[in-house]
């Protein structure tokens, strides 16, 4: 998109309405850029920023007395509702916005168009096979392989594969002729405490009776690779209904029979269709105006927990048996949806590494980037022109996070990391101002040149890490497995993310930011404690030096007794008490406190804090809450202070 292309790039007299009172709140302009709509009120006090990659679905109501209703429905759950003041304006802002957010071509996406090479550097570097594996303790048992490389034989897989070291290349190949998409069994995570493998795969082109010798012994390698325990499961996360219409098409499950030690177990994941309503009428459930019984009704109808207990009870299962030394090859259809949900939560729930903020990065690029995670297609990232895009989108990634917030929800002390930055994640998996999760599969992103024409979200990350710290984190607390109990009481609705933007007239605040907050204010006061401490005994160095200099004076001439007298032993005194008073008087000692600020303090800014995601931020000086753009270490990084009091300071 570019700006020739938007025909109608402002629009005066827009009102915003308040979805929770369904009034109008403020009046203000429209301006539309090929990489964001902004509302910005008449008197500046008010400003909003959308991505157009986050734009979902443009509804045009009615003309009324007041205008033209005006809804966009973001894909990370804002919604905006406007009254446009003319019915062609509101037709021509309709015909615009429905075009900014349908790209067809994936190089016309924000990503490629606010590159910033100087501060990109190492986030495309995130995973590396050889030492994320050798990080597990990967036994002499396997072996990376080349056989996928230029992605020969599965162009939706990593160009490296690990796979056993016994397994030949005639093994490795027919076995992906037998999977669809060419997806074979390769090694996915290595539980060194038991030797257990966890592999994953797509669906065997089995039909009613074909089998495949390659991929038998491909499956009795895995096992054979695990010295304590030669058997293996199989799981398949689908609905053992779904896996009987499959065998319809030629494709289906193993029959267990022709394979050795091997043990089937199959879960009830449902398909992406039945996800895609699923959410909807989630967020029908979740939307204002409701009561609390057709809120409860909504959400029992729409079954969204009902699904996150089937994954999270399917990758526990996987988690325990490789806990128990069983080898697990986990598929669903492709291998790119349920199998990447399933083993990534299982691998957060077996390895501390995964609950950190870089190795959820890790996990993220390897099971869901590298394995070929369709996101492009998931997130509709990019439309095509017929009807059948929008059956390829499906909340999978979405489905994941819920699930790493539900497991957070019951072990707290176990993350590093706290929802914000699931819900960052989220937001920008869908935003596509980074080259990140643009593509399908490793190979789109290689072909597009990713790494040299966009930003990788990881170094933005990087730099807010501080936002991200769970203050409950215990990091040597938790290396055994998780324990989950997966009883349905167990799961709810996560409404910071749903609910984001809901904010009520008094919003609580935040429990994490709140304790986060406190220690950082206590961290203050005990530096700025001990930093008196050090003054007050300067001071009395100083008093003592000066009533023996004034002794020893008496000695001397008279001017020197003039010089040192006690009247100018004081004077000198109180001149450095002023310099305490001073740093003293430059320090607030209580803060503003979190729930009763709306705006960053900084005039020039006043942005909005729009959501229970934002972080209000305080500066250590003034005691003031400034967005994250108005506020800045100081040079020594001992302290956070906003631009006005740098400036001061200087």
């Amino acid at each position: 998109m570019r700006f020739e292309d938007i025909t109608i790039p402002n629009v005066d007299k827009v009102q915003l309405v308040d979805l929770l009172s369904n009034e109008t709140t403020t009046t203000g302009s429209l301006h539309i850029t090929p990489s964001h709509i902004i509302f910005r009120s008449d008197d500046g006090s008010r400003e909003i920023w959308i991505s157009t990659g986050l734009i979902g679905v443009i509804e045009r109501g009615s003309i009324s007395a007041n205008g033209c209703a005006l809804t966009i429905r973001c894909k990370h759950f804002r919604v905006i509702s406007l009254l446009v003041p003319r019915d062609k304006t509101c037709q021509d802002l309709y015909e615009t916005l429905r075009k900014i957010g349908e790209v067809v071509n994936v190089k016309d996406l924000p990503a490629f168009d606010i590159r910033n090479p100087q501060t990109n550097s190492g986030g495309w570097n995130r995973l590396e096979f050889s030492i994320e594996f050798s990080r597990q303790g990967v036994s002499s048992e396997w072996q990376e392989t080349d056989i996928n490389q230029n992605y020969a034989i599965c162009d939706t897989y990593p160009n490296r594969l690990w796979v056993p070291t016994n397994a030949t290349k005639n093994i490795l190949e027919g076995s992906s002729k037998f999977r669809s998409r060419g997806r074979l069994p390769v090694l996915t995570f290595f539980y060194k405490p038991s030797s257990a493998a966890l592999c994953r795969c797509a669906q065997p082109l089995a039909g009613f009776s074909a089998r495949c010798v390659e991929d038998e012994k491909l499956m009795e390698l895995i096992g054979q690779a695990n010295s304590t325990n030669n058997n293996i499961c199989l799981v398949d996360t689908r609905p053992l209904m779904n896996s009987f219409v499959n065998k319809v098409q030629g494709k289906g499950y193993e029959d267990v029979r022709n394979y050795n030690n091997m043990q089937f177990k199959s879960f009830d994941i449902e398909n992406i269709h039945v996800m895609r309503n699923s959410q909807q009428k989630l967020l029908d459930a979740c939307s204002s105006g409701r009561t609390i019984t057709e809120y409860l009704k909504g959400i029992e109808s729409s079954g969204w927990l009902k699904h996150l207990k089937a994954i999270v009870e399917c990758s526990l299962f996987i988690a325990q048996s490789l806990h128990k030394g069983i080898s697990c090859v986990v598929h669903c259809s492709d291998g790119w949806d349920r199998t990447a949900q399933t083993v990534a939560i299982a691998q957060i729930l077996l390895d501390p590494f995964f609950r950190t903020i870089h190795g959820l990065q890790v996990l993220i690029e390897k099971d869901w980037l590298a394995f070929g995670h369709k996101f492009d297609d998931r997130c509709g990232h990019v439309g095509a022109l017929n009807d059948e895009a929008p059956k390829e989108i499906s909340p999978v990634f979405t489905q994941f996070l819920d699930c790493v917030y539900q497991v957070m929800t019951q072990q707290p002390r176990a993350f590093q990391y706290n929802e914000r930055y699931l819900i960052v994640i989220h937001e920008h998996v869908y935003s596509c101002q980074y080259g990140t999760f643009l593509g399908n599969c490793e190979s789109d992103r290689k072909d597009l040149s990713l790494s040299k024409r966009t930003n990788s979200l990881w170094t933005e990350l990087d730099t807010r890490q501080d936002d991200f710290l769970n203050p409950f984190y215990e990091p040597f607390a938790f290396n055994e497995i998780l324990d989950l109990d997966t009883r349905s009481s167990n799961f709810s609705v996560w409404s910071s993310l749903y609910n984001r933007f809901d904010l009520a007239a008094h919003p609580r605040e935040n429990m994490y930011d709140s304790l986060m907050n406190s220690m950082e204010h206590v961290g203050v006061l005990e530096s700025h404690i001990a930093a008196m401490r050090m003054k007050i005994a300067e001071l009395r160095g100083l008093s003592a030096s000066m009533i023996d200099s004034g002794l020893s004076s008496t000695e001397g001439v008279d001017d020197k007794l003039v010089l040192e007298s006690p009247s100018s032993k004081e004077s000198v005194a109180e001149s450095e008490l002023e310099l305490v008073d001073d740093h003293l008087g430059r320090r607030v000692i209580r803060w503003q406190r979190l729930n009763e600020v709306y705006n960053c303090s900084s005039k020039r800014c006043m942005a909005e804090f729009s959501s229970n995601v934002e972080r209000k931020i305080h500066c250590h000086n003034c005691g003031k809450i400034f967005c994250r753009r108005c506020v800045d270490m100081t040079s020594d990084e001992s302290e956070r202070i906003c631009l006005d009091c740098a400036k001061r300071n200087q």
